[in-house]
């Protein structure tokens, strides 16, 4: 039985590593994407995760348990993670440039903070809150100098309900840890996922099936990128990241979804010849600062913030 101080430690290590896993994705997605639609690939994604989760179970000692436990919330958060989340973000990520997008979805952290504390009575510390809006600061320097666009009001409120699925995910999945574990959560999660993409990409390819289904089935590229997305950032990253939100506040784990973007840019960077201009590197550095400083453990603990600040 591992000590408390190292389950907090090893969580931090699992939420970098989640969270960085995600950022990877997006280079990932984006390729699987061109040679079929977001439906259809997600089919295939949650498809491929349920599938690894089931052989993992076959050579699990402890198997899952659902019998005789309360279903409703572990599948409120399969619901918020992944289907309404990937719904929200699919779509609205269509209507929004790329720089509205990130500095929306920067706004997870505060949303989590005020969710956590209605649903979980986690108290928020006031630092935490300050380097929760240093973050969004620092993301939005990363924007800087990307085309802005025509704003899209729809938009906005499908990548913000992007923020709200991604906060419930958090506390949801937090509330439910003291009786389902990581493994059991994630398995409910990509069941209901694996349901409900393959119905909607089954939809999806109606009349070009040929083309939509079977003709990325032939390509060994896409089965890489369906891989890295099924495996290390479906199974992989939200195992993590589960197991993480069983011994951390949401204050301290919502912070995490920020590195997502620095890692974004490193991707592009390195896969994409993207540019790495000045605002870039600053608003990185921001970022980690902030994930730093809302982590780091202190001799004096702050005073948490009232309840009247937070209403």
């Amino acid at each position: 039985m591992l000590s408390k101080e190292s389950q907090s430690k090893i969580s931090i290590v699992f939420l970098f590593l989640g969270y960085a896993i995600f950022g990877f994705s997006f280079l990932f997605s984006k390729k699987a994407m061109m040679e079929t639609t977001p439906f259809v690939m997600l089919a295939f994604r949650f498809s491929v995760a349920f599938l690894i989760m089931n052989l993992v179970m076959l050579f699990k000692k402890k198997k899952p348990v659902f019998k005789g436990k309360k279903l409703l919330y572990v599948f409120l958060l399969g619901l918020v993670q992944p289907v309404l989340y990937f719904l929200c973000e699919g779509y609205g990520v269509k209507l929004l440039q790329t720089s509205y997008v990130g500095i929306i979805l920067s706004m997870i952290p505060m949303t989590s903070f005020l969710l956590g504390f209605l649903f979980l009575k986690e108290k928020v510390k006031k630092i935490q809150v300050v380097f929760a809006f240093v973050s969004i600061v620092g993301v939005f320097l990363t924007t800087l100098g990307e085309s802005q666009g025509d704003f899209s009001w729809l938009g906005f409120a499908l990548i913000f309900g992007s923020v709200i699925t991604a906060s419930m995910f958090s506390v949801l999945s937090r509330k439910v840890a003291t009786e389902f574990d990581a493994f059991e959560r994630t398995y409910i999660m990509f069941f209901i996922g694996f349901i409900t993409f393959t119905i909607l990409g089954l939809i999806d390819s109606i009349g070009n099936f040929q083309t939509l289904v079977v003709a990325p089935m032939k390509n060994f590229m896409f089965w890489i990128d369906i891989l890295y997305l099924a495996g290390v950032s479906s199974v992989g990253a939200f195992l993590m990241i589960n197991y993480a939100m069983t011994h951390t506040p949401v204050a301290k784990a919502s912070i995490f979804t920020n590195l997502t973007t620095v890692i974004s840019i490193i991707a592009g960077v390195l896969f994409l010849n993207e540019e790495f201009g000045l605002f870039q590197a600053i608003g990185s550095l921001i970022i980690i600062a902030s994930v730093y400083a809302v982590n780091r453990r202190r001799k004096v603990k702050s005073s948490p913030i009232s309840q009247a600040m937070i209403g």
